[in-house]
């Protein structure tokens, strides 16, 4: 894909943002803004009353609520924000064709783009689940209102979709990607489908930090529809590239709303507040502090207060470090560890690495093995390398620097997980698109152990598969042969057993025999690269131990299962697929993460690959 650039019509906007950010940003004066979601116009309130919403009742509170007094011990009265932030679920209804353009006219007579609704106030909206579309209806048409907030300047930068912007307040940095800050739906947001598509917000959000906000360390606040924690919405590994996309700059704020949640949450060292339904109050106090508040219909409710600062150079920090590129250049034993120093108050000094098989988080005790490197320089990642791993373990890492004014962590520990180790000739990979990093292989006392992530295989009008992949070459006629030992369940829809491939690549032809606790032992087949497969269930056989036997005599292929190992029997009708000589045999797992991303592992035993001459 071409690296991502700014539309030209926008460029300007950006070169006039990097000449604020040369300059240190003078503290907000007093900047009120609000934020709210989940109106779901169009939605019924239950079985007792199905008439469907027309009207906001929560934005009389929002009109009326400037001039009213903050709550005890919080000083002073809600100012005129600057705008309301809306996190998603404008409507109800995005995906019903009959139900759409009603719920979205119902929403723009009464939040307008500058106070031409019923809302007084300028209105900034994000997309949610419930407004999306595969074929973009409501998001084109925030690109249509995009336009003109540009013309009215309240808006300083736009995707070159169009669908997701930025904007400066008093010197803090607004950023909107929408649904989820991802790239692509498919292992990214894979619970609910291509509607779900974050259409790039990510390379967006990448993009405008960079030109807008650089190494000048202001404020930035994060609008999206999904809450960080919701990996049921959007994967895990999608959350690690958001993570390290935003390290390093001072975020101090990710405004969503989706399931709620209330205003003093933290994520990965990021606060985060989520509205459903109930008003959120924002402030940035003369005295630089980020108050944020709950606000019923009738009440204020929780509240949360921090210290901000709007510049590195004024944040009397000795020094803001991060953990780098993460991990990389893993092996059983050892690892490559990296770091970066954003930013230090003095020459920097030591940099220490602290890691182990516990999180000691910022007591140097409490982790079992450091290493300290000297000379590194703010603003260029650097690594180190350690060894005397365990294989087949969980690490966890952090960083801390220090200066004549003191030390700094980086805000979170980042963990990785080492390589198992197989026998000769057995190799394991991914294939496709993982949704949580720490899956593998390993080989001991006769056992493989087989751990990944995955949405699923032979998913009907998918042509690609998501699993974890142990396997070895086979060439020409011969077999493969497992007893699946063990089957914790604790993802949705897993499917574990042994598969001839083709090759690693997520369309490729196979056949395989996968065991699902709900419908059993399934023979999948997909005949054409890139094309669906079938599958046949047999339900004989829901619970492990049980056996497994994949063969191929020329271009066919039959399956076998046994709960003994000794009698075996054809599940479905033998195929005839042309294949290569040279194919790859192996042990499958994915976690049939279609409504979470964890890991999902499973043991084999017994395992056999054999040639026919």
């Amino acid at each position: 894909m071409p690296p991502y650039q700014s539309p030209p019509a926008f460029r300007s906007c950006a070169a006039a943002l990097l000449a604020i950010v040369a300059a240190d940003p003078a503290p907000a004066a007093d900047l009120t803004f609000f934020g709210f979601s989940d109106i779901h116009y169009g939605a019924v309130s239950g079985p007792r009353d199905d008439t469907p919403k027309v009207r906001c009742p929560e934005l009389e509170v929002i009109n009326s609520l400037p001039g009213t007094p903050y709550p005890a011990p919080f000083k002073g009265t809600v100012a005129v924000p600057r705008g309301v932030i809306m996190q998603g679920d404008l409507i109800n209804d995005g995906a019903v064709s009959d139900k759409y353009p009603a719920q979205w006219a119902n929403y723009v007579a009464e939040f307008g783009v500058n106070g031409e609704g019923r809302c007084k106030f300028p209105v900034y909206e994000a997309i949610g689940n419930h407004d999306v579309n595969e074929n973009l209806y409501v998001f084109n048409k925030i690109k249509e209102r995009n336009l003109t907030r540009l013309k009215l300047k309240h808006i300083g930068n736009i995707s070159p979709n169009g669908y997701h912007y930025s904007w400066d307040w008093d010197g803090v940095h607004f950023v909107n990607v929408n649904l989820f800050p991802g790239n692509v739906w498919h292992g990214e947001a894979d619970a609910y489908g291509a509607g779900h598509d974050p259409l790039f917000a990510r390379d967006f959000l990448v993009d405008d930090l960079r030109r807008n906000v650089g190494d000048s360390g202001r404020p930035v606040v994060i609008v999206q529809h999904f809450r960080p924690i919701d990996e049921n919405w959007w994967t895990f590994s999608a959350a690690d590239k958001f993570q390290q996309a935003v390290q390093d700059y001072n975020v101090i704020l990710i405004m969503c709303g989706h399931q709620g949640g209330g205003v003093n949450n933290v994520w990965r060292g990021i606060n985060w507040a989520s509205s459903n339904g109930e008003l959120d109050v924002f402030r940035i106090t003369p005295d630089n502090h980020l108050l944020a508040l709950g606000r019923s219909r009738k009440a204020w409710g929780k509240s949360m207060q921090k210290k901000i600062y709007f510049s590195y150079a004024t944040s009397g920090l000795p020094a803001v470090i991060n953990n780098g590129g993460w991990a990389s250049g893993i092996s059983a034993d050892r690892a490559t560890l990296s770091g970066k120093i954003v930013y230090a108050a003095q020459a920097p000094g030591e940099v220490t690495f602290y890691w182990g098989t516990t999180d000691g988080g910022t007591v140097p005790g409490a982790w079992s093995n450091s290493k300290s490197v000297a000379g590194q320089q703010v603003g260029t990642a650097f690594t180190t390398e350690v060894a005397e791993l365990k294989p087949w373990e969980t690490y966890y890492y952090r960083c801390r620097t220090s200066n004549a004014k003191g030390e700094a962590w980086s805000a979170t520990s980042v963990s990785f997980t080492t390589n198992g180790i197989l026998p000769a000739g057995w190799q394991t990979a991914f294939v496709g698109h993982e949704q949580r990093s720490g899956g593998g292989a390993n080989h001991a006392s006769g056992t493989f152990t087989v751990r990944g992530s995955g949405r699923d295989i032979g998913e009907r009008g998918q042509p690609i598969d998501n699993f974890q992949y142990a396997c070895q070459d086979l060439t020409g006629d011969g077999e493969i042969q497992i007893r699946l030992a063990t089957l914790a369940v604790k993802t949705r829809e897993p499917k574990v057993g042994i598969m001839l491939r083709e090759s690693l690549a997520a369309d490729s032809r196979n056949v395989a025999l996968l065991f699902n606790p709900q419908m059993g032992v399934r023979w999948s087949v997909r005949r054409k690269t890139g094309g669906d497969s079938s599958a046949t269930a047999s339900p004989t056989v829901k619970n492990a131990p049980c056996w497994l036997r994949l063969v191929r005599k020329a271009n066919t292929f039959t399956g076998f299962l046994s709960v003994d190992g000794t009698a075996w029997t054809p599940l479905g009708a033998a195929v005839t697929i042309a294949m290569p000589p040279k194919i790859l045999a192996g042990l499958a797992v994915t976690a049939g993460n279609r409504d979470e991303s964890r890991l999902h592992t499973s043991t084999f035993d017994n395992v056999t690959v054999a040639g026919h001459p």
